[in-house]
């Protein structure tokens, strides 16, 4: 397993920020190198001092200070700017957040194999400024360190004013995922902080002080003696605080050490055969598109090694503008912090309404938004007001339990209603209340097949053409191909042909239930749009009279039977637009959005429909209303998240953050689809002899592996790949992949924010893991 910066038993590192400029915190830096150098010597260890950013330099020098006062410490300097200002107004050619980033690991990779020498190593890396004070590019430097997961050591301010300041920078730490094991200020006798800072933080984070250090001396020499008798009486505070802090860091890997299988014992995992798992991922922490995870370096050892991780499966396909999103995050806190949580029927609050009015401006075929709290409840009422719209419109009775017509392969989530409304799968067959509603259809399906986009066509349609071949995927969802195409009549004559038969059975159907483009749980599964829009167009336009009693529509009312479309997980720019759908050419009539909506932050989930289908719950018989709901419904932390959320991805969809992958896939503006996913590597991985087909769209790359043995769910034809994606030692990166089976599918999802060089290295690491399993 490759090094990593992160820390570990033998590698113990720390940030130190202040809670404002002028509070003395390279002189607590110091003294903690002082106290850590002892610890060293006693344990046949080595203590490292970073000083990422330094301004002001050479007359002040942070680095030098601790040089002068410390022994056996090594000091580093990584940016030096002459002028005594904030980073961001220093130079005017800053450097990328992630070129700092990249030094500041590669110097902490350093401590960490310098360390190996001995017994391992200290480090402290002191920061410039204040908790927000900003880095050269403006970042704020507790969002620019945040990656790298260190503990905390916050400088408090003992002034006048100063416990304001330290209570704010401590809550802002927090938010932003850092543990603060102390809390070191100076004892000023004159305002007392400290005792103040002890109480409020008890149980949180111990409070430390040292004396105040004495009065300046003009003369350099007077002023180096002066400040080495500071030190020394320095030592005495600072030495149970090195202790504490030892203590703290062993304690936290004793945890980290008996997680996993205090894990076993407790969980019950959902999806998971529990006899069938090797290893349990202990993630420590995540930002941006990565996890930090520590295991064992080698079956049998104890002692944890860190391992950084791209989420590869955005956390359940939630995770769309990365882990511990900081916009999210203070969004929630504030929801938090004005409600925590109201109640929602008949009353009002203002994240709620924003959400709305952001959804319907998004969506601008629908007047009327349901909030409940996860995907499959969003489907369970779209379900609900679909059935009872259609009751009411062909006049039914209420005793009659109308049916769904949908996809083979579908999956719309794991509640009963939602479960009833697929065809049976493997994920329904172990439930005895199962009970399937509906007719099915098997869709042609897509895949890019040695370099040629591949439709294959079932027999039931009865095709001149098994299969038909398109030079790419933009050539598959053109707006002419969806209108014009020969397949459009021999598509349209099956379903019509079709509906003719379930109607002279007898069968009712209460709605058309599609996930639009690619069924995720189904198997990565890309439907032919134009069957899917031949589907829409035959039930809007002959449903009336093959599935009902003949009663049409008025202008603006849905025709047919209602058209839900569940974008639980195509929504919301994980296929490159706001709703999946609008690539098919049609709109819905009820539509259920959740995962991406709120960021991968928080559960919540929206129905969205129009006028049509909710006046059939009015009437005066409260009886008569949409009986669903939850405790938590609309809660304003979620919508508040999601608002901004939405406002995140609209402006990365206006703002030419995609720009790049569009032009790599030939596309321009919003015209039709594109993918993070390099066209030149789809095309590669197609022709590989262990592949059978490939799929990428938007932030989804799906690879179908050929098996012998058959194909679906239960296959285990991707799980060599995906732990060698787990746990593999890559020649060109040590970020191993989080993926998860499924099937015989190999599937790898980016975020809506993950840069091109990103995914040129994810790209790499799995065509390497394909090739070895040649």
């Amino acid at each position: 397993m490759p090094s990593l910066h992160l820390p570990s038993r033998a590698f113990q590192a720390y940030n130190v920020f202040a809670a404002n400029t002028n509070v003395g915190k390279t002189i607590f830096a110091t003294g903690l190198c002082r106290a850590a150098a002892l610890q060293a010597q006693q344990n046949n260890k080595r203590v490292f001092y970073l000083k990422p950013v330094q301004t002001g330099y050479p007359v002040d020098s942070d680095a030098r200070h601790v040089d002068n006062f410390t022994k056996g410490v090594s000091t580093t300097t990584l940016y030096a700017y002459k002028d005594p200002v904030s980073p961001h107004v220093a130079t005017l050619e800053a450097p990328r957040d992630e070129e700092i980033l990249e030094k500041v690991r590669k110097h902490m990779l350093g401590c960490v194999e310098d360390g190996k020498q001995v017994n391992g190593s200290y480090m402290f890396l002191e920061t410039a400024g204040g908790v927000h004070s900003p880095a050269m590019s403006g970042t704020s430097q507790s969002e620019l360190y945040r990656s790298l997961r260190l503990p905390t050591v916050l400088i408090g301010d003992s002034k006048l004013g100063g416990i304001s300041t330290t209570v704010t920078s401590y809550e802002s730490l927090q938010m932003r995922g850092y543990d603060i094991p102390e809390v070191l200020l100076f004892n000023d006798k004159a305002w007392n902080n400290h005792e103040y800072l002890a109480k409020r933080f008890n149980n949180e984070a111990d409070v430390s002080t040292i004396p105040l250090p004495p009065m300046q001396l003009e003369d350099p020499v007077k002023e180096l003696e002066s400040m080495k008798k500071y030190y020394e009486q320095v030592d005495e505070h600072l030495h149970p605080v090195m202790e504490r802090l030892d203590r703290k860091h062993q304690e936290r890997f004793e945890r980290l050490e008996t997680m996993a299988q205090k894990s076993r014992d407790v969980f019950w995992w959902p999806f998971t055969q529990h006899d069938m798992v090797k290893e349990v991922t202990v993630i420590d922490s995540a930002y941006n598109d990565h996890m930090y995870t520590y295991a064992p370096e080698a079956p049998g050892k104890k002692e944890l090694q860190p391992k950084e991780m791209f989420d590869a499966c955005a956390s359940w396909w939630t995770q769309g503008l990365g882990h511990a999103n900081p916009k999210l995050t203070l969004a929630a806190a504030y929801a938090a912090g004005r409600y925590g949580h109201v109640m929602f029927p008949e009353a009002t609050n203002e994240p709620a309404l924003k959400l709305a009015e952001a959804m319907l401006e998004q969506n601008d075929w629908a007047q009327r938004v349901f909030f409940s709290d996860n995907g499959s409840t969003a489907m369970e009422v779209a379900i609900k007001m679909a059935i009872r719209s259609t009751t009411i419109r062909y006049g039914w009775d209420d005793k009659l339990k109308p049916e769904i017509i949908g996809l083979n392969g579908s999956y719309h989530g794991d509640t009963i209603g939602a479960m009833d409304a697929c065809a049976p799968n493997v994920y329904n067959g172990q439930v005895q209340w199962y009970q399937p509603r509906g007719h099915w259809y098997d869709p042609p399906t897509v895949q890019t097949r040695r370099g040629k986009v591949v439709v294959t066509i079932p027999d039931e349609i009865k095709s001149k053409q098994d299969s038909v071949s398109y030079e790419s995927m933009g050539s598959l969802f053109d707006p002419e191909r969806l209108a014009n195409d020969e397949l459009k009549d021999v598509y349209e004559r099956f379903i019509r042909q079709s509906l003719e038969g379930l109607s002279s059975q007898g069968r009712k159907f209460g709605a058309v239930l599609m996930e639009p483009v690619l069924m995720g749980s189904g198997g990565m599964v890309v439907s032919d749009p134009l069957f899917q829009k031949a589907l829409v167009d035959v039930v809007r336009k002959d449903g009336a009279d093959l599935l009902g009693n003949g009663t049409q529509g008025s202008s603006g009312e849905w025709q047919g039977l209602p058209i839900v479309i569940d974008e639980v997980f195509a929504g919301m720019y994980r296929l490159g637009r706001s709703r999946a759908s609008s690539y098919l050419g049609v709109t819905p009539d009820i539509a259920a959005f959740a995962k991406v909506l709120t960021g991968g932050l928080i559960p919540l989930a929206l129905t969205v429909t129009t006028n049509s289908i909710f006046n059939n719950f009015l009437s005066d018989n409260k009886a008569d209303c949409l009986l669903h709901g939850h405790s938590y419904t609309a809660h304003p932390m979620g919508c508040a998240v999601a608002k901004a959320s939405i406002d995140i991805l609209e402006q990365l969809n206006t703002d030419g953050s995609w720009s790049h992958y569009k032009q790599d896939w030939g596309v321009k503006a919003n015209e039709n689809i594109w993918s993070m996913w390099n066209k030149n590597t789809v095309d590669f991985l197609s022709h590989l002899p262990n592949v059978q087909g490939v799929n990428a769209i938007g932030s989804v790359l799906a690879v179908e592996l050929k098996d012998a043995e058959g194909k679906g769910y239960t296959s285990a034809a991707s799980a060599n790949i995906v732990a060698k994606m787990r746990n593999h030692q890559f020649e060109h990166t040590n970020i191993n992949m989080f993926a998860r089976p499924l099937g015989n599918v190999v599937y790898v999802m980016a975020s809506q924010r993950t840069q091109p060089e990103q995914i040129k290295v994810l790209e790499q690491t799995l065509l390497q893991c394909l090739e070895e399993e040649l």
